[in-house]
C-alpha cells in the first residue's frame, strides 16, 4: 500500500499521520499485515476499524519508544500495540505521563510489566504489578470559583478497578495581592461509583435536575451535591464536620467533565459507542423521573 493511501486512510480517521520510517518497524509482522488490512476496510467504510489503526499509529509515536526505555524497558511494538488493541487510549496515555509524577511512573511501570515488556535494567522492576498505586490519578483538571475550586480527575474504582471519576473540593485560603490559592491540603474528595457517574452523566446533558450521591469516605461521612440552575450548575462536596466546599460550574467549564465522563465509561465497555451511552443514559434518565399522572 502506497504511503500517499496510507495517509489519506489516516486523515479520514482523523488519526496522526506516519512516516515511512515509522512503517518499516511493521514490515512482515503479523500486526503489520492487519494494520494494512484494517485500512483497507476503513476506506471501504467499516468505521470500527479506526479503534485498531488508532493503536498502531499512537504506538509508533516516537514519544511512546523513549518512555518505554527511560522507564528501563527493551522497547516491544508488537507487545505494546497488542495490549494499546485491548486498552484503547489509556495504556498509551499512561507511558506517556510517567515522567509526570512518582504516581504515575509506578503505573506506567505497571502496564509495561503487564503488557509482556522485559526489563533492560533493574530499575524497571521497583514493584509488581498489583502494588503499583493508582493515585493520583494521571489525568486531571481544575474549576475555579471566587471561594472555592474543584479538581476533576480520572480515576479507578478499588472494587472491580472500573473507570470513574473522582472529584476534590478545595476552599480559598485569605491572602492579599490578588492571587487565589487554594486549601489542597485539606480538600474533600469523593469518588463516584460507575452508577453514579451515569447518573452525573444524565445530570450534565440536562436529563435531571440535580443529584444527590451521599454515604463516600471511609466513615461514610462524605456527599456531592450537584444542581442544574439555568444558566449553570452548582456542586456542593461536603464532609460532615467541615465547612462545605460550593462553587457554581459554568455550562463552558462543565464539557470537560462531561468528555471526561463520557471517556471513562467507554474504557469500561469498549465494545459500545458513545452513542449507545448516550441512549443508556437517556433510558435511565427516563426511569429516574416520576411521570405525570393523567
Amino acid at each position: 500500500m502506497k504511503l500517499s493511501t496510507i495517509l489519506e486512510t489516516l486523515a479520514a480517521a482523523r488519526l496522526p499521520s506516519v512516516t515511512s520510517e515509522q512503517l518499516q518497524q511493521l514490515v512482515g509482522t503479523a500486526e503489520g499485515k492487519a494494520f494494512a488490512d484494517d485500512l483497507r476496510w476503513f476506506a471501504v467504510g467499516e468505521t470500527k476499524r479506526r479503534e485498531k489503526l488508532a493503536a498502531v499509529v499512537h504506538a509508533l509515536a516516537p514519544g511512546v519508544r523513549r518512555a518505554v526505555e527511560q522507564l528501563g524497558f527493551q522497547f516491544d511494538l508488537l507487545a505494546i500495540i497488542a495490549a494499546a488493541k485491548v486498552d484503547g487510549s489509556a495504556g498509551i496515555d499512561t507511558i506517556k505521563a510517567a515522567n509526570a509524577n512518582p504516581g504515575n511512573r509506578a503505573r506506567a511501570i505497571a502496564y509495561l510489566q503487564g503488557a509482556g515488556l522485559q526489563a533492560a535494567n533493574r530499575s524497571a522492576t521497583v514493584a509488581p504489578a498489583q502494588a503499583a498505586p493508582i493515585e493520583p490519578p494521571y489525568f486531571s483538571f481544575k474549576i475555579f470559583g471566587s471561594s472555592a475550586a474543584l479538581c476533576v480527575s480520572e480515576a479507578r474504582t478499588r472494587a472491580g478497578n472500573q473507570c470513574t471519576i473522582q472529584i476534590e473540593g478545595a476552599l480559598a485560603l485569605g491572602g492579599g495581592g490578588g492571587r487565589r490559592e487554594f486549601d489542597w491540603q485539606n480538600k474533600i474528595i469523593v469518588q463516584l461509583t460507575v452508577q453514579e457517574a451515569y447518573m452525573a452523566l444524565a445530570l450534565f446533558e440536562n436529563l435531571i435536575p440535580s443529584v444527590k450521591f451521599d454515604g463516600h469516605g471511609r466513615g461514610h461521612d462524605k456527599s456531592l451535591h450537584i444542581d442544574f440552575q439555568d444558566s449553570h450548575y452548582f456542586v456542593k462536596v461536603i464532609q460532615r464536620g467541615r465547612a462545605a466546599v460550593a462553587l457554581p460550574v459554568r455550562a463552558v467549564d462543565s464539557i470537560q467533565i462531561v468528555t471526561l465522563l463520557y471517556r471513562q465509561m467507554l474504557r469500561n465497555d469498549q465494545h459500545l459507542r458513545i452513542e449507545d451511552i448516550r441512549a443508556l443514559v437517556a433510558r435511565m434518565a427516563s426511569m429516574s423521573t416520576p411521570r405525570k399522572q393523567n
